[in-house]
């Protein structure tokens, strides 16, 4: 799975999972995990995850990474910025297949950050942020399976999403 550090000086968004896709390959368990899970089959728990994801610099519409992966049921902290020159930019981790029709609902939420609201296929998201800005969002890791991560601003769909693989 992807680890990286770091952080800034934003504000704070959280979700919870509500439900689990599909199924997807396994990764490394933490020892103190496997010694009280004979397979692999249990999420792991109390697993500090970090993740960071980014727009592309310049003004493509484009994540910085197509790929991220944490192990079910980790507690996952996420920072996302904005490296764009103009745009501004959200990111939100979605039921895989959905990101369209997510973004597509999205469009009639411009107060709530092009994310619908009580949307059971968003499991987490960052606000809309402006160019040079970043957002943490702390989740649970849903069920193992693949996920999609998007940009619900309308348009960038099309081109700014990638896979986000939640293991066993």
């Amino acid at each position: 799975f992807i680890m990286s550090c770091g952080g800034t000086d934003s504000t704070v968004s959280s979700t919870s999972p509500t439900s689990a896709p599909t199924s997807a390959p396994t990764s490394t368990t933490p020892k103190a995990a496997m010694e009280n899970t004979p397979t692999a089959e249990k999420p792991v728990t109390g697993v500090e995850i970090s993740l960071e994801v980014g727009s592309v610099n310049g003004d493509e519409l484009l994540f910085d990474k197509d790929l991220l992966s944490a192990p079910a049921g980790s507690n996952v902290t996420l920072t996302f910025t904005n490296s764009s020159d103009t745009q501004q930019h959200n990111w939100a981790l979605v039921e895989n297949g959905t990101k369209d029709a997510v973004a597509t609902a999205g469009i009639g939420y411009s107060y709530s950050d092009w994310i619908p609201t009580d949307d059971n296929r968003v499991f987490a998201n960052a606000k809309l942020i402006n160019p040079g800005e970043s957002d943490i969002v702390n989740f649970t890791a849903p069920s193992s399976g693949t996920y999609q991560f998007v940009c619900t601003f309308p348009g960038h769909n099309m081109t700014m999403h990638g896979t986000f693989e939640v293991t066993e």
